[in-house]
């Protein structure tokens, strides 16, 4: 029980004299008694205590002191007044019971939330002070249960009614998250979060949409870069591979192709692969490459593609037909919510989608025909680390096509016909593979200079146009660069940096596992880097 004293020291001049013969009533033992047998829910709105020391108070006009009180529920606190009194009234009995303990002291017990006042009178029946008791959920309590669940951090925990209001500063967003749903818990009136995260946190989202032909694990090259070194692996037929070893052959000659993704990746490291054969053949076709940026919690979405008119008939009030046009969109669409956790951990929900215009499922009304889409979507939660990368496969699709050659009328004879004409089919059978890299990134300072990808070239003049058939060159490179990252000359005679893009806040921990012909080859530990792409 807390003991708290608040002094009413205006005009305290006011009770010293004056005589009044009488004894002391003793109606506190009476209320202690109750207390102490368990009945701690009596209520006693009116209590007169008549005491030598109050019976000598004169005439006062002083204005009554105001004075504020919080307590939780089902919890109480003692409240001790500089001078004494006669009689106290309760506001609401059933938001706060108030008893005396002696002719300077009230016990205020918290039953329900709300707010109600003591009024403090003399002698005189004057008020000599009132107080405001406002009753709230325990924020103790919840205060305790948040450090225990939530971690100690700089979240504090206060009372408006009977709400629960979190305050201050947490270290991230799923901090934020625990500290809602314990307090949520804990408090039947609600919550309100007025916390923000100490630094808002960016992730930068790298995504390549790949169609890639089943048969495409048979032969070919295949280049991957880590963060700016390029090393090359010929990959072929049988064998197998151990993690973090040399990538000698993969597995069949009809390997799906995200196994073939999933060989390459690096638990720490950015894989970025570019399948330049394969391009060069028809059978990979690149779909997009967005790379996006949100704010940690807060969704981002990419959409490249078109819309295709689809007209709905419906008719008016007054029954005349009417045809209104509505827009499908088709393409490649991204929607995507990063969320940073603890200990640089990135949660991602993706939902991929690509979509294409099929007529053969299309239908014909009133003169018109609508074609279809055959579309292919996933939805997914993964959890990965800055730089890791993860591969999503499996959308398949299969298409089959018949070309019939024949020679002109001879070949529609029935029977004969088949002598005159050729049939080809056709089956082709693709598989779509999205492969998601996220980073965690920050803006760069004010006054410094971001680099571009054309920061480093020029255009080609007509002798290098003509003869080369370049139709850029790179710019001279300053001499007195020494560091790993090469400088570049602009034309105004400014130095620029040569790699571009977001600055990644997380440096590099993990060495590098080149793949190389006749062995793996360990790069050292790099600073914090910039991504490019």
């Amino acid at each position: 029980m807390n003991d708290k004293s608040f002094g009413l020291r205006e005009n305290s001049a006011a009770f010293s004299g004056g005589d009044m013969a009488g004894s002391r009533t003793f109606i506190v033992a009476a209320a202690v008694a109750g207390l102490a047998l368990g009945n701690a829910t009596t209520v006693f709105p009116v209590i007169s205590v008549i005491t030598p020391a109050l019976a000598q108070a004169g005439n006062s006009s002083a204005r009554p002191k105001l004075l504020r009180v919080r307590v939780a529920v089902n919890k109480s606190q003692a409240l001790r007044l500089e001078y004494p009194f006669t009689d106290v009234l309760v506001g609401s009995a059933e938001i706060a019971d108030v008893i005396p303990l002696s002719d300077q002291s009230l016990y205020i017990l918290g039953k329900k939330t709300g707010t109600t006042n003591v009024s403090v009178l003399d002698n005189s029946r004057r008020v000599i002070g009132v107080v405001d008791v406002e009753v709230g959920p325990d924020t103790g309590s919840v205060a305790e249960k948040l450090a225990a669940g939530a971690g100690p951090g700089g979240i504090r925990v206060r009372s408006s009614g009977d709400q629960v209001i979190l305050e201050g500063t947490a270290a991230d967003a799923p901090t934020v998250d625990r500290a809602v749903e314990i307090a949520r818990a804990n408090s039947p009136g609600g919550v309100i979060n007025a916390t923000r995260v100490a630094s808002p946190q960016q992730v930068m989202l790298k995504v390549r949409f790949v169609e890639v032909n089943r048969n495409a694990g048979r032969e070919f090259g295949i280049r991957s870069e880590y963060l700016g070194q390029t090393r090359a692996a010929r990959i072929g037929r049988g064998g197998t591979t151990a993690d973090g070893t040399i990538i000698d052959s993969l597995l069949g000659s009809t390997v799906p192709f995200a196994t073939i993704l999933a060989r390459f990746a690096n638990n720490s490291r950015m894989l970025d692969l570019t399948i330049d054969a394969l391009e060069s053949k028809g059978l990979v076709r690149r779909l997009a490459e967005p790379n996006l940026v949100a704010m940690s919690g807060d969704s981002a979405e990419f959409r490249a593609g078109g819309e295709i008119p689809i007209p709905v008939s419906s008719t008016t009030q007054s029954g005349i037909p009417t045809i209104t046009v509505i827009y499908k969109e088709f393409g490649v669409k991204l929607n995507f919510t990063p969320t940073v956790l603890s200990g640089g951990l990135i949660n991602l929900r993706l939902e991929p989608e690509v979509s294409d215009i099929d007529p053969t499922v299309s239908i014909t009304t009133g003169g018109i025909s609508i074609p279809g889409l055959s579309v292919r979507r996933a939805k997914t939660t993964v959890e990965l680390r800055d730089g890791q990368s993860f591969a999503l496969a499996g959308l398949l699709q299969n298409v089959t096509e018949r070309n019939i050659e024949q020679f002109p009328w001879l070949g529609s004879i029935p029977v004969l016909g088949a002598l005159f004409r050729s049939t080809e089919f056709r089956s082709r059978e693709t598989e779509l593979v999205v492969i998601v890299t996220p980073h965690i990134v920050r803006p760069a300072k004010p006054g410094d200079m971001i680099a571009t990808p054309l920061d480093s070239t020029l255009p080609a003049n007509d002798l290098d146009l003509f003869l080369t058939g370049k139709t850029e060159v790179e710019k001279p490179r300053d001499p007195s660069a020494s560091s790993p990252t090469q400088q570049w000359i602009m034309a105004n005679g400014a130095i620029i940096g040569g790699p571009y893009g977001h600055i990644l806040t997380e440096p590099s921990t993990e060495p590098v596992i080149a793949a190389r012909r006749g062995g793996a080859q360990k790069a050292s530990v790099r600073d914090p880097i910039t991504a490019e792409y």
